[in-house]
């Protein structure tokens, strides 16, 4: 526990000197453009309190007419995979849990995975080399231990109507952004996916000023 809060601690310390030379950036080099954040990692401020305190968020939509849509990756339940695969009366083995990735939609049950695997109903998202599934053979493969390198099974999502995220990325707490790949995607979890998210949001941030 101590441990943990020294890393929290250094990267928040990291985190306070990056927005203040992007912001000295920004003030220099103003843009109106809007962003688009599909395919990326949104981190949590480490001041940003409710649901998604410390989470850390996989965009899988961003649209300016539609709005933005994501899962969080951090947040871990009691619910197992079997459980979910038992409910439509298939067999599964494994022990992995599922995660809660949005209050919104909580029925809705999620695959991510790398791109290299697919269903019936499969979403590549962008270049991240990551995909989205929701249907029935999902289930079924997993249940015949046909699985991806690299997965998480969710429910829920978390959702944002058009232009609300670019008000929160703008707000003093709020998200900071940074690239996904399958490695932070799959191989972290809690606040250590968290941490470490936060620190390459820093260090991405700083490669992109200098």
């Amino acid at each position: 526990m101590a441990r943990s809060h020294t890393r929290s601690a250094t990267s928040a310390r990291r985190l306070a000197v990056v927005e203040s030379k992007v912001k000295n950036m920004a003030d220099r080099y103003p843009t109106g453009a809007r962003k688009n954040y599909e395919g990326k990692l949104l981190v949590a401020h480490p001041n940003l309190g409710d649901f998604f305190h410390r989470s850390v968020i996989f965009i899988y939509q961003d649209d300016p007419s539609s709005g933005t849509m994501g899962l969080v990756l951090n947040k871990p339940t009691r619910i197992k995979v079997a459980d979910i695969i038992g409910e439509r009366g298939l067999p599964y083995g494994g022990t992995e849990h599922v995660y809660k990735s949005g209050p919104v939609n909580e029925n809705a049950v999620f695959l991510l995975h790398e791109d290299q695997w697919y269903g019936s109903n499969t979403m590549q998202i962008g270049n991240s080399g990551l995909a989205i599934t929701s249907d029935a053979v999902m289930m079924e493969k997993l249940s015949m231990g046909n699985y991806p390198q690299g997965w998480r099974m969710c429910t829920g999502v978390a959702a944002w109507k058009p232009g609300q995220l670019q008000q929160e990325m703008n707000s003093i707490v709020g998200w900071l952004t940074c690239d996904a790949n399958c490695s932070i995607v799959f191989d972290k979890d809690g606040d250590r996916q968290w941490n470490k998210s936060l620190q390459m949001c820093a260090n991405q941030t700083i490669d992109s000023y200098f």
